[in-house]
C-alpha cells in the first residue's frame, strides 16, 4: 500500500530531490515526508514556500507495465486531495494542469517527475505541497490559502497523510491506475476542473505572452482554444484564468 514505508525528516531540501537521488533504495509506493523544505519547487522550477505546518511529501512509483504517463499520477493525487477537501463543504476546484484551488486561491501544488533508464521509465516521483496549518503571510495571502484557515480547525498532519495515502491507494490506484484503466480518473479529473468548454479564458504562456480565447476542447495533456483571430491553438502549458 502507498505509505507502507514512510521516511520522515524534520528539515530537508526537497522530498522530490531526495527520492530522485535515492530512488534505487526505495520500493514502489514509498513516501518521504518533511516538516519543512528549504529548496522546494514546482512545475518549471517555480519556487514553493514549504514552512512548518504544511504537508510536504513525495511518493515513488515503479510501474511494472510500461510505458506509463507521469501525469496520470498527478491526477491520482489531484482527485484524492480534491475529494478530501470537498468533505468540508468548501469551494474547491482543480486548476489545469496541477494545482488545487479553494475560492480561487492555491491550497495545493502537485508535481510529477520521471526517472528514465534508456527509453523506459524506471520510476515516477510525485511531490505534493499542501497548505494545512501553515500561516499564509504577506502578498501570498492574495493567491494562497490553507486548510486550517478555510475550515477553522487544526489538522493532525500524520493522520491527514495517512488518509491521503489510503484514499489514493484504494479509491484510485488499485481500481484504475495500476491496471492502466485511466479513463475513469481522466473523466472525473476534467469534471473537477475550474474551466469548462466555451469558457472565455486568458492564458499566460511560458514565454510570458498573453493569449485570449474560448476553450474548444479539454484534454488531459492539452487545451485547445479558439483565439481572438478565430484560429485554433493547442496549449500544452500556461497559466489559465477565466475572463
Amino acid at each position: 500500500m502507498i505509505g507502507d514505508r514512510t521516511v520522515f525528516f524534520q528539515k530537508i531540501n526537497s522530498t522530490n530531490t531526495y527520492l530522485k537521488e535515492n530512488y534505487q533504495k526505495f520500493p514502489s509506493e514509498s513516501v518521504v515526508w518533511a516538516e519543512e523544505q528549504t529548496s522546494s519547487y514546482g512545475r518549471r522550477g517555480n519556487s514553493w514556500t514549504s514552512s512548518k505546518g504544511g504537508l510536504w511529501f513525495s511518493t515513488i512509483f515503479k510501474p511494472k507495465k510500461r510505458p506509463m504517463n507521469p501525469w496520470h499520477y498527478v491526477r491520482l493525487y489531484s482527485l484524492t486531495i480534491y475529494d478530501i477537501i470537498t468533505k468540508y463543504n468548501v469551494n474547491c476546484k482543480i486548476k489545469w494542469p496541477n494545482d488545487i484551488l479553494i475560492d480561487n486561491k492555491k491550497v495545493c501544488g502537485i508535481l510529477s517527475e520521471a526517472i528514465y533508464k534508456g527509453k523506459n521509465i524506471e520510476a515516477i516521483i510525485v511531490g505534493v505541497g499542501l497548505n494545512v496549518n501553515n500561516k499564509i503571510d504577506g502578498d501570498l495571502k492574495n493567491i494562497g490559502i490553507s486548510l486550517s484557515e478555510i475550515t477553522s480547525r487544526e489538522f493532525n498532519l500524520k493522520k491527514l497523510l495517512s488518509e491521503i495515502n489510503h484514499k489514493a491507494y484504494y479509491t484510485y490506484y488499485l481500481k484504475y491506475l495500476k491496471d492502466k484503466s485511466v479513463s475513469v480518473i481522466t473523466k472525473k479529473w476534467i469534471s473537477a476542473l475550474n474551466i469548462k468548454i466555451n469558457d472565455e479564458v486568458k492564458i499566460k504562456k511560458v514565454d510570458g505572452n498573453i493569449i485570449y480565447g474560448k476553450i474548444k476542447r479539454i484534454n488531459p495533456d492539452y487545451i485547445e482554444i479558439t483565439d481572438e483571430n478565430f484560429e485554433d491553438k493547442i496549449m500544452y502549458a500556461g497559466e489559465i484564468s477565466v475572463r
